[in-house]
């Protein structure tokens, strides 16, 4: 599969939320990074891509979503995410854009980017 079939077919499984599609598409040596501090800044591995998106499933109440993209540049793809989002007993838009890098036809790392708020 092309690149820009993976990353539309990423982008589309995000987009409509489909869990199963879309870790299929995760190399088994995924890693994931966010910027900031903590345990999930920096995840390496299926497994622990896994319990992360199950810790943010248990603790973001998701009201609204967009998905943007996907940008398509030789093994790398960006995708730009917009959510309305309760965590921790506070309501606010996030915005984020997901670079990710394919390696023998799966995502290997994904990289977050986030908006800065005024």
């Amino acid at each position: 599969m092309s690149i820009d079939q993976l990353a539309k077919d990423f982008t589309q499984a995000v987009a409509e939320d489909r869990e199963a599609d879309y870790q299929a598409m995760w190399h088994d040596n995924i890693v994931s990074h966010e910027p900031q501090d903590g345990p999930m800044s920096k995840v390496e591995g299926r497994d622990a891509l896994l319990q992360k998106h199950a810790w943010w499933n248990e603790n973001a109440e998701m009201h609204s979503s967009t998905t943007e993209g996907p940008y398509v540049f030789g093994d790398q793809f960006a995708v730009r995410y917009t959510m309305d989002v309760t965590m921790d007993g506070e309501r606010s838009q996030m915005s984020e854009v997901g670079v990710y890098t394919v390696k023998d036809g799966k995502i290997a790392e994904e990289r977050f980017f986030y908006g800065t708020s005024d």
